[in-house]
């Protein structure tokens, strides 16, 4: 129980940061959270809202790293594991997992499964990896922080756009 209540905690302190940050704060802050075996990064004002798993409706006929839908007072949301998207495993559902609702912005109706959420970070922490190529479109760059960790960074915009993300049937190919 009291890792909900840590959650819970932790996602208030979250939303009163987003609330309180100032628009120049939105431009430079990222969402660092963890998917699979990656870090990932989301901007600010990409990220949407942060929540906790909410109950989830599984949708026959689709690929597996599309999990369902889910209701989110009165929407429906589709759900994506990015991890399993990204050919690295489906997520181990735990009470650090969290929903993001990061398409919402671009006028689709979607969000990510995170494995958990690490935290906000500024893009002033982080330096360009120029040794990889990212290996998707939609991820901008590759940076890393100061302990060397290294981040994907998410173009959300691209990622809406990216065929493979928005086929999610199974039909004929699947």
């Amino acid at each position: 129980m009291s890792n909900r209540v840590g959650l819970r905690e932790f996602q208030e302190n979250l939303s009163r940061r987003l609330a309180g940050a100032s628009a120049q704060d939105h431009l430079r802050s990222r969402l660092a959270f963890e998917s699979g075996d990656r870090l990932w990064l989301l901007n600010l004002p990409d990220a949407g809202e942060v929540m906790p798993v909410p109950w989830l409706c599984r949708v026959p006929l689709t690929r597996r790293w599309y999990c369902g839908l889910v209701n989110v007072r009165g929407g429906l949301y589709g759900m994506v594991d990015l991890a399993d998207f990204c050919g690295h495993g489906v997520t181990p559902r735990t009470s650090e997992n969290a929903f993001l609702m990061c398409g919402r912005r671009h006028g689709i109706n979607v969000g990510l499964l995170a494995q958990k959420i690490v935290g906000l970070r500024n893009a002033q922490e982080f330096s360009v990896v120029t040794d990889v190529t990212p290996d998707q479109p939609w991820i901008s760059g590759i940076v890393q922080d100061h302990e060397s960790r290294r981040y994907q960074e998410i173009d959300v915009a691209g990622l809406m756009r990216d065929p493979a993300f928005m086929d999610i049937g199974i039909g004929a190919s699947g």
